[in-house]
């Protein structure tokens, strides 16, 4: 078995997780729709990266017939190798762009990732391990780079790849990362060659760097309601209530130190009886003013700006629903806009909500500084309805604020202020699971680019389907809402 970038990059985080993948592959679980997409976003940038070495040969094959590939490029006087591969005994690399230096008669390395910023406990290792086994194949190394995207690229016409793409040199960061590379290797390899799964405490590296896949089946022996459930619970925390035995989350002392927030939260588990502020409320609802205005926004945010005047990661707003309340004992009235042709959706979103929302009113949201950041990027490109959406933002109250400043607190929230934690609570009849196929944003979003924007065959079940998850996001605000207004 190969130890290869991705492997060792899974040793630094969990050493289960990289036995899991080299002996126990059938647990893992298919890639998931949004992870592909990260894939696909990232081979996108990969692509724009190797626009700027435009005299450069991809390798077709991996492994040993990768290597032969590589060295017979280098043997013909290839200057520039995209997928160069290296093989050392056990160790497998494969660079994403290897260019010649003339002058130091070495070659750079040039690893490319999807990100806006450098993350150095993940690329360091990375490179650094690419390092390591391009020179343990013969192949003399020279300089590190990381290319990332500009945050503060604002595409005009096609993409510019000089202008979208940073080039940052890191050979410093990856020598001082060397030794501790060198010592991790031999270990990793050792791991892999062994029978036996290691057994490793769960912490905080099951969710660090990334989300671990194992983590469901690592965290499985823990109660349906424990410890870790506890809101920001610290891992010293943690560690301290395990050296008690303790792992049932109402097994936790009345007199262990927490914040507020945790003791109410334990507290109510605890008694199972709900804390409800009536007065602060009461407060909170009759300080809004009709007609009530119930916005959501769902958003598309590409590394690659899809429009002109966009940057990378942007948010654009493609869909919004609004229920309407004109005064206390009125019927909610509905109205939405969706962008189904492939064209920036602003405009036509603004336009539209501009006839729906009125001069005055509280326009109600579930997590304003979102919603506020999106209208303030939307007046920034569209200045003449600039004034309309300081407004908006103007009159804008957060219905989450509520719960997340714990004037209610139920058993059943479990310390969260989701949308999606508390409708099921309030409004059993209500639920995201419910629909048919679309029950989070990041598939949402998804399937808007996939099936709307590049217009599939299934663009007429994905429209409907947008649609109905967006109005459940400001119907289950009106329901809760109205729940709200029976406490006082």
């Amino acid at each position: 078995m190969y130890l290869t970038k991705t492997d060792y990059l899974r040793y630094i985080q969990c050493r289960k997780l990289l036995w899991n993948h080299k002996h126990n592959k059938e647990i893992f679980q298919e890639i998931s729709e949004t992870q592909q997409a990260i894939f696909d976003q990232g081979n996108q940038v990969e692509s724009y990266a190797q626009k700027l070495f435009p005299d450069g040969k991809e390798i077709q094959n991996n492994f040993q017939e990768g290597r032969q590939e590589t060295k017979q490029h280098m043997r013909n006087g290839e200057k520039t190798l995209f997928q160069a591969t290296a093989v050392a005994g056990k160790l497998l690399a494969r660079s994403d762009i290897l260019k010649y230096n003339e002058k130091e008669k070495n070659w750079n390395i040039y690893e490319v990732k999807s990100s806006t910023e450098i993350k150095e406990d993940q690329y360091i290792p990375d490179l650094c391990f690419q390092k390591i086994t391009f020179e343990k194949d013969d192949t003399k190394i020279g300089k590190t780079y990381l290319i990332t995207i500009n945050s503060e690229y604002v595409r005009e016409g096609e993409i510019e790849p000089e202008k979208f793409l940073t080039i940052t040199d890191v050979s410093e960061q990856v020598e001082n990362y060397r030794s501790t590379a060198e010592a991790n290797i031999p270990k990793a390899l050792q791991l892999i060659a062994q029978m036996e799964n290691p057994s490793v405490e769960i912490g905080k590296h099951c969710k660090s760097p990334h989300e671990c896949p194992l983590k469901n089946i690592c965290w499985s022996f823990l109660p349906d309601y424990s410890i870790y459930d506890l809101k920001k619970i610290s891992e010293s925390k943690l560690l301290a209530l395990k050296k008690m035995g303790i792992l049932e989350f109402t097994d936790i002392p009345d007199d262990f130190e927490l914040t507020d927030a945790q003791k109410d939260q334990l507290q109510v588990a605890k008694t199972a009886t709900p804390i409800i502020n009536k007065d602060t409320i009461a407060d909170e609802m009759n300080s809004l003013d009709y007609p009530l205005y119930f916005l959501d926004y769902e958003t598309y945010n590409p590394a690659i700006p899809l429009f002109d005047g966009t940057k990378p990661y942007q948010q654009i707003c493609f869909q919004y629903s609004l229920h309407v309340v004109r005064s206390k004992n009125s019927e909610a009235e509905h109205f939405e806009f969706l962008q189904t042709e492939k064209e920036n959706p602003m405009k036509n979103l603004l336009a539209s909500l501009r006839k729906n929302i009125g001069e005055t009113g509280s326009v109600i949201v579930w997590n304003r500084p979102f919603e506020r950041s999106r209208n303030k990027e939307m007046a920034e490109q569209n200045p003449e309805h600039a004034a309309f959406l300081e407004s908006v933002n103007n009159r804008m109250f957060d219905l989450m604020t509520i719960f997340r400043n714990r004037h209610y607190v139920h058993p059943q929230f479990r310390g969260s202020h989701s949308l999606k934690q508390i409708l099921p609570v309030l409004a059993p009849e209500l639920s995201h699971s419910n629909l048919e196929e679309i029950q989070e944003g990041g598939i949402a979003s998804l399937h808007w680019f996939k099936h709307v924007f590049k217009n599939s065959p299934e663009k007429d079940r994905t429209i409907k389907n947008l649609l109905e998850y967006c109005k459940l996001d400001t119907w289950a605000m009106v329901v809760i809402w109205k729940k709200l207004n029976e406490l006082s």
